[in-house]
């Protein structure tokens, strides 16, 4: 992702069609965004070389292993009906829109997978980022904050984003920045996931 500042203001959309396909070392990546924290927990674009935290969705087409980095992460399985990974000789199974957060010491290893995967994928400095997933489901008659800090992206349904600029709707796998102050809140019918993103010492 290139130093888009722009694109973490509050209530703007981060396009998944519009994020630049790569490759790694299980199949396709797309880069969402990449950035750090000021102190009063808002988001700040940076490249991935600089960045305390970043959001990728990325496929599995083939088993393999890839480097932790001594970061921690957070894996959630969007497409596809189950994921088997081993993190430090522990075996886990992931399971359609259950968070699974850990940290290694050593390279994660992926079996083969019996389809096409893509799951959304946050990693964090723990050491300067506290970061988190939560899968919600939306509703018409009670509204989704998000918050400074926050990243919601829409997994299932239709949803509208709502802010101080107005309404747009918000399009499938596709990630809107919250904010406090532009009021920033979704009303519909799906699910979402809130990434929330705070400072350790906060």
């Amino acid at each position: 992702m290139s130093d888009n500042r722009a694109a973490l203001t509050a209530g703007s959309t981060l396009a998944l069609s519009s994020a630049k396909k790569t490759q790694w070392e299980l199949g396709e990546l797309r880069q969402l965004a990449s950035g750090t924290l000021d102190a009063d927990g808002k988001l700040h674009a940076t490249g991935v070389e600089q960045s305390s935290w970043e959001l990728s969705v990325r496929s599995v087409l083939r088993s393999g292993s890839f480097s932790t980095k001594s970061l921690r992460h957070t894996l959630t399985l969007i497409i596809g009906d189950f994921l088997q990974l081993s993190a430090d000789g522990t075996v886990q199974g992931l399971e359609p829109l259950r968070p699974y957060p850990f940290v290694s010491q050593t390279p994660v290893q992926f079996s083969q997978p019996a389809e096409e995967l893509l799951f959304l994928h946050l990693a964090v400095d723990p050491e300067r980022v506290r970061g988190t997933v939560r899968i919600i489901e939306l509703s018409k008659k009670r509204e989704q904050h998000l918050f400074d800090g926050q990243l919601g992206m829409l997994l299932q349904g239709q949803a509208v984003v709502m802010s101080e600029t107005g309404e747009t709707k918000l399009q499938l796998r596709d990630t809107v920045v919250g904010g406090d102050q532009a009021q920033v809140r979704l009303s519909g019918r799906g699910v979402l996931a809130v990434v929330s993103l705070d400072p350790v010492d906060a």
